[in-house]
């Protein structure tokens, strides 16, 4: 397999830009409430949906200066309190994006603890799982990423720039299988190119959105992709990909047209690959987040 080594640098000056652009996009905020669940820290609530969550939940709330306990008996019935939360708060118009598909919300130690919906986990603030695939390849001596751009269509963040494939988690899914079913559906590879996807990172993605919290670790892939391969989506969740060089790159990051995690991915990339400098404060914040 090739080495990918790049021959353009990043100036100091987009890479201070980036940082700050990272440091205002990430991290927890003073305001969140964590939650507990059956004694467990396993989510974070906006102000907005902790009074909710006090407001709603129907046995077994309480508060303190830690946070707000929820109890139920067991992990099962905790699931199903949940789960008919979420839908209720869904059928008020509360609760937006519901997909019908369930995400594995885990204990400390990576246990699968009951199965919820996956709309419901910005909301509560959970921590859910993604994979996110870079796509290299080498072109007229140069090295570029494959970057979609998501379908005009999408609820979340259409229009906007995006990995070669990515994709949450299902229940009962490993992040090596999900990383090839995204990457056959979103960018058209196929059985012959999987061996080329290996994992390289794991992040932690937190951060403050429209619908509570974003709560994720997302599973970084990269893989070497011939020059003679073509990314065609097939799922109509991309409208197109294009073959971006680390100018054009950093260019539209800097210009924030590209997905906030998509973009802490490449970074992340970035630092990998040589481009960011292991000195810049950049370089140790991506440090701080990885897993």
């Amino acid at each position: 397999m090739p080495t990918v080594r790049f021959t353009e640098s990043v100036s100091k000056h987009d890479l201070d830009a980036l940082f700050e652009w990272a440091k205002a996009s990430y991290g927890a905020e003073s305001c969140w409430k964590t939650l507990y669940l059956n004694g467990l820290p396993l989510g974070n609530l906006s102000p907005e949906w902790a009074e909710r969550v006090k407001k709603d939940w129907e046995a077994g709330c309480s508060e303190s200066s830690d946070g707000i306990f929820l109890n139920a008996d067991g992990w099962t019935d905790m699931g199903g309190r949940l789960q008919h939360l979420a839908r209720t708060w869904n059928k008020a118009g509360l609760l937006h994006g519901w997909r019908n598909e369930c995400f594995d919300l885990t204990d400390g130690g990576g246990n699968p603890l009951f199965t919820l919906e996956r709309a419901a986990f910005r909301p509560f603030g959970l921590l859910s799982r993604a994979v996110h695939l870079n796509g290299l390849t080498e072109s007229d001596g140069r090295w570029h990423f494959w970057i979609g751009r998501r379908s005009p269509h999408k609820a979340v963040d259409p229009d906007k720039l995006d990995n070669t494939a990515a994709g949450g988690v299902s229940s009962g899914e490993l992040p090596s299988e999900t990383v090839c079913r995204e990457s056959s559906e979103e960018a058209g590879l196929d059985k012959t190119l999987f061996p080329f996807i290996r994992p390289v990172s794991r992040l932690h993605s937190l951060r403050p959105v429209s619908r509570g919290v974003h709560n994720e670790i997302l599973y970084v892939f990269d893989a070497i992709l011939p020059e003679t391969f073509l990314p065609e989506n097939q799922d109509g969740e991309v409208a197109g990909f294009e073959k971006m060089d680390i100018g054009s790159l950093v260019a539209a990051m800097l210009s924030e047209n590209m997905m906030h995690d998509a973009q802490l991915v490449t970074l992340d990339a970035f630092c990998r690959y040589g481009l960011i400098d292991a000195a810049h404060p950049l370089s140790e914040w991506l440090d701080g987040i990885r897993l």
